[in-house]
């Protein structure tokens, strides 16, 4: 009952991080646009194209012999296009780079904006049933989960769909069997990392409270140092401590195994 109680909350959690994460990034059109382009650019270019105009080049070669004297004007137009090819695959991948700083930048300019004025915002007894050193892991967490999203979608989720859809459109023509198995695993694998993915979410969510609960135990502490020493609560909070370490170790060791 209460695993079925709390689900519709997780996921409302879920969409509405994800709400924000959006809300944050759809302010900066133009570095998304960007960034979409250069990754997909940067894959095509420096994955497909420079393969291909090299595939041209063996092609050559293999087709005959090739005067001295003509040497640069048989393969120079190749040697040109592989020049332009990785040129140009290198600033995109520069500019991949700087349009996810820029994302970044702005979003966790935005959401620590956001934390705070929520956080402040806050009812003393939101406040004194919590623990202070929790709600900024919580944030630093939620501000990190940002970076983190920027860069699996920039950095891998766009390059694996341009690969998939470049390989697809080279492929089906002269392949089309061949393409059809491999759209076919690829579904495969797809459902099967989706299966897994739901299996060790709620050890991740685990392992985050696990962890946040460390450092609320450890912030408070610490923040009430005076509070312990006078009252000779040392050993009281070094206990709390091991408890939640232990709790936090035992977390990150069954999310290991999930994943492994």
């Amino acid at each position: 009952m209460s695993q079925r109680n709390t689900s519709p909350l997780k996921r409302s959690t879920v969409r509405r991080t994800l709400q924000r994460f959006w809300d944050v990034t759809r302010t900066r059109p133009l570095i998304v646009f960007l960034s979409v382009f250069s990754s997909a650019g940067y894959i095509f270019l420096l994955t497909f194209a420079n393969t291909y105009v090299m595939a041209l080049i063996v092609d050559r070669v293999q087709a005959g012999p090739v005067a001295g004297d003509q040497v640069f004007e048989v393969f120079g137009p190749y040697i040109l296009a592989l020049v332009l090819v990785n040129l140009v695959g290198q600033i995109l991948s520069k500019l991949q780079d700087y349009t996810v700083y820029k994302l970044e930048i702005a979003g966790n300019y935005h959401l620590a904006r956001l934390c705070f004025d929520t956080l402040s915002n806050q009812s003393m007894t939101f406040h004194t049933s919590r623990f202070g050193g929790s709600l900024v892991s919580q944030t630093s967490r939620f501000m990190s989960g940002y970076t983190g999203l920027v860069d699996v979608t920039v950095y891998s989720l766009i390059p694996t769909i341009t690969s998939v859809v470049c390989t697809v459109a080279a492929l089906a023509p002269v392949v089309p069997t061949f393409t059809v198995i491999l759209v076919g695993i690829m579904v495969v694998y797809i459902a099967f990392v989706w299966l897994m993915y739901k299996r060790i979410m709620p050890l991740s969510a685990a392992t985050s409270a696990a962890q946040n609960k460390l450092s609320g135990v450890l912030s408070d502490a610490v923040t009430n140092i005076l509070a312990v020493k006078t009252c000779g609560r040392e050993d009281f909070e070094r206990d709390l401590f091991d408890t939640a370490d232990r709790a936090a170790r035992d977390a990150e060791t069954v999310s290991m195994h999930a994943m492994m």
